[in-house]
């Protein structure tokens, strides 16, 4: 065997090394690209209307009849309780019901200019859908660190890489 010969074997051993290397530096950031996605899928702001739901359901719990009245049986009962601040939350809701509604209302409609929220049905449909993408890329990379191995190529595993991917069957990862 020449030189030359030599040469192309070992140069064809080092690209398939930065190859795979490289293939797996990518995986590992479409894993966190993917992370990242789910978790601004996790923090978005519900549906406006899920969110006026919310404020009317808080509005009605504050004005119920029971609360009012457990508010006015601190008055009539013989060990009186004076309510824990000057004026009760009971008593505001329920004298300013309909300008509380329109004024909490108001500013949420706003906040809804500039963000789009999402059903609680869509949500977990998205977070369904990343999760399962975010496993296949994890076993992907699991397929690539097994494969390296087999080569006697020592690739460390990331600290916080699915347990359900380093675990899985080597057939799975086929």
């Amino acid at each position: 065997m020449s030189d030359i010969d030599l040469r192309r074997i070992v140069e064809k051993s080092v690209a398939g090394g930065q190859t795979l290397m490289t293939t797996l530096e990518d995986i590992r950031k479409r894993i966190v690209l993917k992370r990242y996605s789910i978790t601004k899928i996790q923090q978005a702001p519900v549906s406006p209307d899920e969110a006026l739901q919310r404020l009317n359901d808080w509005i009605e719990a504050a004005t119920a009849g029971s609360a009012v009245e457990n508010l006015a049986a601190r008055f009539i009962a013989p060990g009186y309780r004076q309510p824990a601040s000057a004026v009760p939350l009971e008593i505001i809701a329920a004298a300013i019901a309909a300008p509380l509604r329109d004024l909490i209302g108001g500013a949420i409609s706003e906040s809804y200019s500039s963000a789009k929220g999402i059903s609680a049905a869509e949500r977990a449909r998205e977070l369904a859908k990343a999760e399962r993408e975010l496993l296949e890329l994890e076993c992907a990379e699991e397929a690539i660190i097994r494969h390296a191995e087999q080569c006697g190529i020592d690739v460390l595993r990331r600290i916080d890489a699915d347990p359900r991917a380093v675990l899985c069957s080597g057939d799975f990862l086929k």
